[in-house]
């Protein structure tokens, strides 16, 4: 077999390798663009056929066309004449009489009880969203010629426009925001010039790849981005891709001072592709368990995420070192390569720490985890309402708030009920006396085409609050086990509650996932469920932080039920990542030295690399919080902090001082050497470094 040296392109032949990457980014540079379009043009989320609101519109729209979102459009007096005039609702509906049919059927057009304000709605016919904004356009300008009349769209579709509206141009703010952190990051860390564009630019480049093949994939309807998934993966694979080329990096720190440039990559590269890839292995494979979820947009970002993470690994161990080795010297220009053995006075000292106190350090450890984890229960996991989820001036929102001031906040956005036409009268008074029920009128039309009765049963809460997901679990109850709700506030519900069911199968299986990768990687069960055991305690811990800063922050711990749900794939995933490194090193160092030197050894080689490598990840989440969905910022900062939290506190503290405690039962049922051994006395030149166990 060939030896490795003979093997490695990258170190041989490092022009052809970024030539390669170079053509690869040239020609996938406009897929990023393309994939914003495609994803601005996507619903933030769908649910599964199989849910109740999914077969009411299922059975509402069967043998007859497809129909789009409805908008309420809410007209409300001009204030120039004091007192307001009433507005007459007979002159509103020849204003949305004139509308073409091939915009949407018309609803009745309401009075409020001063009649200062109508309301009609609008049923879309066309159910494309990539035309959603132009038509709420016509709606608006021609609705807008009420006299002495001022009008705004609240509404489904008008929210979905907002949305849509937000995303634009977000994309390439939050790709500059990052790649901009990440090189000033780099910049004091390695105090280089062109170090840190190259290790950005390997970030870009995955990116671009990733974005091609995503595109590709939506093109054959294997996978559908959306506008949140979009801003998800561009933050991980800038963060993942950067991560990975510091940590190869440092290796390389270590042997370019004492060798030939070419020979210390090809011992960086050797030492570090088995940890990378393992850690990269480890977050795709977290993020495929999301396809065990119900809801169809989580499976597109397992597999986005998983198409993600196998860009990042060929760009980090290829394109990086290929880059470096074209300038050795002036790629490290002022200060050039130093060796990172030591570790520096600052991971010497907390070394040191580890080795006198270990017992002490782990204990107070994990008291402040358990602490920082009761916190937790402040989370309020029920689901954000519009006016929350969305900036407080997008135009749904201030219409949503002026609808509210003078219709039920339900008013057209109602719940649809479908009973059999023999028992509807009695189905109608048990939900007339259902609470939180404003009034219930017959759909017209409907009864035909489904061989049943169809009621539009108005809310007297916004249908996205948490009074209307009660409102609609009390409606269902009263409408009995033959009748079915569905409608937009049953969407919303059939959305938690489906949340829910997801949380409790898909977070054993990432862990059980997570731990049968660390049990190939360590070849040890000990340490594997306690490193499990660790990063699920910084999660909860990472959680009880951020729900202060959301209190402080957004005024409220409100939030959306996959929140913990993507937090804990992504916290569990990159958690363990770090601490592979980090153990990785202390079992090639423990076979030399022995299980305590090891340990500490290893942190001090792996200190500097490694926390420089979280605070850039975290730093490209943190960028999360430019995103005009709270829900997307609110992601942002729970990874952010409990990256921080692992990098900065439980990687370097906790597991060492735990490795240390418990000596060689850490590695049970395997156990490295007590001391040196002198077959592997080669590693200090560079030579393979793992011994079989």
């Amino acid at each position: 077999m060939r030896s490795f040296r003979e093997q490695s392109v990258v170190a041989r032949f490092p022009v052809f390798v970024v030539a390669a990457w170079l053509v690869v980014a040239l020609c996938t540079a406009v897929f990023p663009g393309r994939l914003a379009s495609v994803a601005a043009q996507r619903p933030p989320a769908t649910l599964p056929a199989t849910a109740e609101s999914s077969r009411v519109a299922a059975e509402l729209q069967r043998g007859g066309p497809a129909v789009g979102p409805p908008v309420v459009v809410e007209w409300e007096a001009a204030a120039r004449k004091a007192p307001p005039a009433r507005l007459d609702p007979v002159a509103a509906q020849r204003v949305l009489g004139t509308l073409p049919r091939s915009v949407g059927s018309l609803g009745p057009v309401t009075a409020s009880a001063d009649g200062r304000a109508l309301v009609g709605v609008v049923t879309l016919t066309d159910p494309d969203e990539s035309r959603l904004q132009p038509t709420l356009e016509r709606i608006r300008k021609i609705a807008g010629s009420l006299p002495d009349s001022r009008v705004r769209l609240a509404g489904p579709a008008a929210a979905q426009a907002d949305l849509q509206t937000s995303f634009e141009g977000i994309d390439g703010r939050l790709l500059l925001i990052a790649l901009a952190a990440v090189a000033a990051i780099l910049f004091l860390v390695h105090r280089s010039v062109l170090l840190p564009l190259v290790v950005a630019a390997s970030g870009v480049v995955a990116l671009t790849l990733c974005s091609a093949v995503l595109y590709a994939l939506g093109n054959w309807g294997v996978v559908t981005i959306d506008g949140q998934v979009q801003g998800i993966l561009s933050v991980l694979v800038i963060g993942a891709t950067t991560d990975y080329g510091l940590l190869l990096l440092a290796r390389y720190h270590e042997h370019a001072p004492e060798m030939p440039a070419p020979a210390a990559m090809r011992t960086a590269l050797r030492a570090s592709w088995a940890p990378i890839t393992a850690s990269a292995a480890t977050v795709a494979c977290a993020m495929v368990a999301l396809l065990l979820s119900s809801l169809p947009a989580n499976h597109s970002l397992a597999l986005a995420g998983a198409v993600a993470m196998a860009c990042c690994v060929p760009a980090a161990l290829t394109f990086v070192p290929a880059a470096v080795l074209l300038g050795p010297r002036a790629m490290f220009w002022p200060r050039g390569p130093h060796s990172g053995r030591s570790g520096g006075r600052v991971w010497s000292l907390v070394a040191a720490v580890v080795e006198r106190h270990a017992r002490p350090v782990w204990t107070v450890g994990c008291a402040a985890l358990a602490g920082c984890a009761c916190l937790a229960v402040l989370l309020a996991p029920g689901g954000l309402p519009l006016g929350q989820a969305l900036a407080a001036r997008a135009p749904s929102v201030l219409a949503q708030s002026a609808l509210e001031a003078h219709f039920p906040a339900g008013t057209g956005s109602p719940a649809v009920v479908l009973v059999d036409s023999d028992g509807a009268a009695r189905t109608r008074q048990r939900i007339d006396a259902t609470t939180g029920v404003a009034r219930t009128e017959v759909v017209p039309g409907a009864g035909p085409a489904t061989g049943r009765t169809a009621f539009a049963v108005t809310l007297d809460s916004a249908p996205d609050s948490a009074r209307a997901q009660e409102t609609i679990g009390r409606l269902r109850a009263a409408a009995g086990a033959r009748a079915r709700v569905g409608g937009h506030p049953a969407q919303v519900y059939d959305m938690q509650r489906a949340a829910e069911r997801d949380r409790s199968l898909v977070l054993p299986a990432v862990l059980v996932i997570v731990l049968l990768l660390l049990l190939g990687l360590l070849r040890s069960l000990a340490l594997p469920v306690l490193l499990v055991a660790i990063a699920v305690a910084n999660f909860l811990a990472a959680l009880g932080i951020s729900a202060m800063i959301f209190d402080v922050a957004f005024g409220s711990t409100a939030t959306e039920p996959s929140l913990i749900l993507f937090s804990f794939v992504f916290l569990i995933a990159l958690g363990v990542d770090y601490n592979i490194f980090l153990m990785h090193r202390v079992r090639r160092e423990s076979l030399l030295v022995g299980q305590r030197i090891g340990t500490l050894r290893g942190l001090r080689a792996t200190g500097n690399a490694i926390s420089s490598a979280g605070v850039v990840l975290a730093v490209t989440f943190a960028a999360l919080t430019v995103m005009p969905l709270r829900y997307l910022a609110q992601i942002g900062v729970i990874v952010a902090v409990g990256v921080l939290l692992d990098t900065l506190f439980v990687r370097p503290l906790l597991v060492p001082a735990l490795a240390v405690d418990t000596g060689p039962w850490l590695w049970w049922p395997t156990k490295p050497a007590d001391g040196p051994r002198l077959g592997n006395v080669g590693e200090q030149r560079g030579q393979p470094e793992l011994a079989p166990v």
